[in-house]
Formats: structure tokens, C-alpha cells, sequence
């Protein structure tokens, strides 16, 4: 039993381990199969989570883009709502251009941004308004048509962008040296209304590359905005200056309508009066009185034409167009000096002046009469007897201050603003004048670019000035 026993037992634990073994096998197969199923599961699944996450992190970026996207066109369309309502703030030319440039730089943060307008008489660009360094350098610069960068926007009426301006042949350098700023890139949009381009916008900075389209398309509607703001204000302007203008030719029609009622009706009743004399008692007057009443009409009659004289001198001063040359003051006072010969001998007289004048710019004929002006009333209204001085002093602007210093008894300073205005006559003393001397000299020297003056303190005497400018190396 011993024996035999293992034996079998012995078979049966190998059967039962083979099966056990040969089922172990199988199942480990089964196993094998199973798995390989769920790795390829796995990798699918990874691969669709990993696509599905690609989607979700292209839809998060989309979002984003198009919340800043939406951001961006908000923020962009405040600034315009913000500029819009700037711009109809005003019709003050400057502040509408400076408006402009504030909101440009802010929205870009560039270096600098310039306004140039074109000027209707020479067709020149003017940078009227200008922000960053060397501002205001550029502000005033003059282009003739087509020169630089905004030269061409303006006259093609095209926006352009000049990544790198070392590579741009239309780009005007010489601003650049004078403000000692390299500008690198450059962004320019033309100033367009319905008439037509009026300038350029012009935004600049030291980096290349540095304006996209991007850029472009948020100034364009700006700059139409601008534009109709600018050519609003200036319409505005223009209209100021014509008023200023019609006020001027109405103090014009003023003053001759008042001279012809007053100032010729006087010396015209006197020459009618002495007339009448005349004709009644000639016959029997003796000769002494008669020939005092001739030199009287003579003597109105002279100054009707004086009248009549200096009224078309200040009709001619309004309309025409004279040519600045440079004068020989030397000559030009001594001809005034001959033309008052006789005033200066009743009076007795003194005058005083340098042995050489400044060379200046302006017209002969009406600077002879601005001396003829200043002379009378220092003679007319001076101490007895007149001492006249005249001189002349260079101003550090390059302009040249000329002088008429009286002994007179000055004119308080209430009348001192009034002088130079139609009508107002220097009758402190006891000779009349007419009222358009000193609006006639004040209308001649702002023609030829300068300006008149009175420094005076009563009993101190009166100093007469007027300005022209000067001429460089005279």
C-alpha cells in the first residue's frame, strides 16, 4: 500500500499540476489578449483625450483672442467716442490739434506725432502742432509740396507705413538733425475731408518695425474724425479773420465818413467864409488885410488836400501790395525834414539825429510818411520851442525800434491807448489835428511787419516808436 500508494498520488498531483499548468498557460494567454486590448484602449483614449484637450486649449485661445480682441475694439472705440467728443469740445484751431496728438500718443505711446497742414497760398506743409522731443523745432516747419514723408501722404492722399526710414528715400532727414532724434519708423495718414486732403498725420518713433496694420486701421478713423474737426476749426477761423477784416474796412468807412463831415466841412466853411468877405469888400479893403485873407483860404485849402491826402494814403495802404526792400533811412528822413522845412522854421525848431542809420526792410514812400506823422506832432504839440531828438536802437528779435522824443507836456495814460485809433486827435496844445495820422502810421507799419508805440509821462515829454525789421550784417 506503501509502494503503490505514491504512485498514483504522485500521477495525480503531476495531472493536477499539469492541468493546473496547462490552465494556467491558457488563462495566462486569455490574460495576455485582454490586455493588449486595453493598452490599444489606453492609447486610444489618450490619443482622443489628448486631441480633445488640444481643442479645448484651441477654444481657450480663440476665446481669449477674442476677448482682447473685444477689449481692444471697445478700448479703441472709447477713445474715439472720447476724441469725438474732444473735438466738438472747441473750435479753437490749436486746441482741436493738440486734442488730436494727446490722444494719438496715448493710444500708441509712441516718441513723437506731428500735425502738418497744407497752406492754401504756397501749397507748402506747415507742421502746425507737434508733441515729443524737439517739438518745438518741428512746430512751424515748412515742406514744399511732395517733400518727406508727409509731403507725399499729402499729396497722394494714400496712408503709408515706413517700417525702416535708412531704407526710405522719401524721408526728409533734415528735422532729425535739428532735434537730434533718429527716426526709424514712421506712420502717416493723409488729413482727408470732402474737399480734399488738407495735411497729414504723422506719428514717428525710434524703433524699427514699430507700426503694424494694426495700428493703421485704429488711426484711420481718428484721423477722419480729426480731419473734420480741423477743417471745422479752421472754417472758424477764417470766419474770425474775415470779421476782423470787415471791421477793419468798416473803421475805414468810419473814419472817412467822419473826416469828410468834420475835418473837411471845417476848413471848407473857412475858405467859403473868407470867399464871402472877399467878394462883399475887396473892392475898399486895404491891401494888408486882404492878402491875410488870401493866405487864409491858402491855408485851408492846403489842409483840405493834406486831408484828402492822407485818406488815400490809408485807402492805398489796405489794398496794396508793396515789396520790402532795404531802405536808405538816412535819405528817407532827410526828405521828411525838407517836406516840413516850413513848419520847422515857424516853430524854431530844434532837431537832433545819428550820423548813420540801421538798414531795414520796408517801403520808401509810406515809411517817409510815418517820419512826416511823428515829426508834426512832436512839432505841433512839443515844448516852445520844440526840441525834437531821433533815433534808432536794434532789438535782440532782429527788429530795428525807431524814435521821435518831444519836449511836449505828455499825454496821460487814459489817452495813451487811444492814439493810435481813428479820430483821436492830439489837441492838448493849440494847434488841431486831424484824426487819421496815427491810424494811418499804425496801418503802415503792421503792413510792413511791424509795430508802433508811445512811451509818455505828463511833463516829461512823449517818445513816438514804430518798428521794421531789420536786415542781417546792416
Amino acid at each position: 500500500m506503501t509502494g503503490a500508494g505514491p504512485g498514483p498520488l504522485s500521477c495525480h498531483c503531476d495531472c493536477v499540476r499539469g492541468d493546473r499548468a496547462l490552465t494556467g498557460i491558457d488563462s495566462w494567454g486569455v490574460g495576455v489578449k485582454d490586455e493588449d486590448k486595453t493598452k490599444e484602449q489606453l492609447v486610444n483614449e489618450l490619443v482622443e483625450m489628448r486631441q480633445r484637450i488640444a481643442e479645448l486649449e484651441a477654444a481657450e485661445t480663440e476665446r481669449k483672442w477674442v476677448e482682447d480682441a473685444l477689449r481692444r475694439r471697445n478700448r479703441e472705440l472709447e477713445l474715439l467716442d472720447r476724441a469725438s467728443q474732444a473735438f466738438s469740445a472747441t473750435l479753437d484751431l490749436d486746441q482741436v490739434l493738440v486734442t488730436v496728438l494727446e490722444e494719438v500718443r496715448h493710444l500708441l505711446g509712441v516718441a513723437g506725432c506731428s500735425i502738418w497742414l497744407s497752406e492754401a497760398e504756397t501749397g507748402e506743409l506747415v507742421c502746425r502742432q507737434a508733441t515729443g522731443p524737439g517739438s518745438e523745432v518741428v512746430r512751424g516747419w515748412r515742406l514744399v509740396p511732395g517733400e518727406g514723408i508727409a509731403g507725399w501722404v499729402a499729396h497722394s492722399g494714400e496712408s503709408l507705413i515706413v517700417p525702416d526710414t535708412w531704407a526710405d528715400e522719401r524721408h526728409f532727414k533734415g528735422v532729425d538733425r535739428q532735434i537730434g532724434l533718429e527716426t526709424r519708423s514712421i506712420l502717416s495718414i493723409p488729413l482727408r475731408v470732402k474737399e480734399g486732403v488738407i495735411g497729414a498725420l504723422q506719428v514717428v518713433d525710434t524703433e524699427v518695425d514699430r507700426f503694424s496694420s494694426t495700428d493703421l486701421t485704429l488711426l484711420e478713423p481718428l484721423t477722419a474724425s480729426a480731419a473734420i474737426a480741423i477743417d471745422n476749426a479752421r472754417l472758424v477761423d477764417a470766419l474770425r479773420q474775415r470779421t476782423v477784416e470787415l471791421q477793419t474796412r468798416n473803421e475805414d468807412l468810419d473814419a472817412f465818413a467822419h473826416t469828410v463831415a468834420h475835418d473837411l466841412k471845417n476848413p471848407l466853411a473857412r475858405i467859403v467864409g473868407f470867399s464871402e468877405v472877399l467878394r462883399n469888400a475887396s473892392a475898399t479893403m486895404p491891401g494888408e488885410e486882404l492878402r491875410r485873407y488870401l493866405h487864409k483860404i491858402a491855408q485851408n485849402g492846403r489842409k483840405m488836400s493834406s486831408i484828402i491826402d492822407e485818406l488815400l494814403l490809408l485807402a492805398g495802404v489796405r489794398q496794396m501790395e508793396v515789396e520790402m526792400r532795404p531802405l536808405d533811412m538816412a535819405s528817407i528822413v532827410a526828405e521828411a525834414l525838407q517836406r516840413l522845412g516850413h513848419v520847422i522854421e515857424d516853430h524854431q525848431a530844434e532837431i537832433t539825429g545819428p550820423d548813420a542809420w540801421p538798414v531795414t526792410l520796408g517801403y520808401g514812400p509810406w515809411v517817409e510818411e510815418v517820419w512826416v506823422n511823428y515829426l508834426s506832432n512832436a512839432l505841433k504839440y512839443g515844448g516852445q520851442p520844440p526840441r525834437v531828438e531821433l533815433g534808432a536802437t536794434e532789438q535782440e528779435d532782429g527788429t530795428v525800434c525807431f524814435w521821435v522824443r518831444d519836449n511836449g507836456h505828455g499825454i496821460p495814460p487814459e489817452a495813451q491807448a487811444r492814439l493810435f485809433t481813428p479820430f483821436t486827435r492830439l489837441d492838448q496844445v493849440r494847434v488841431e489835428g486831424h484824426g487819421l495820422g496815427l491810424s494811418t502810421v499804425r496801418r503802415i507799419v503792421e503792413k510792413l511787419g511791424g509795430q508802433v508805440g508811445v512811451e509818455s509821462e505828463v511833463g516829461q515829454g512823449s517818445v513816438f516808436t514804430f518798428t521794421l525789421p531789420g536786415v542781417a550784417g546792416g
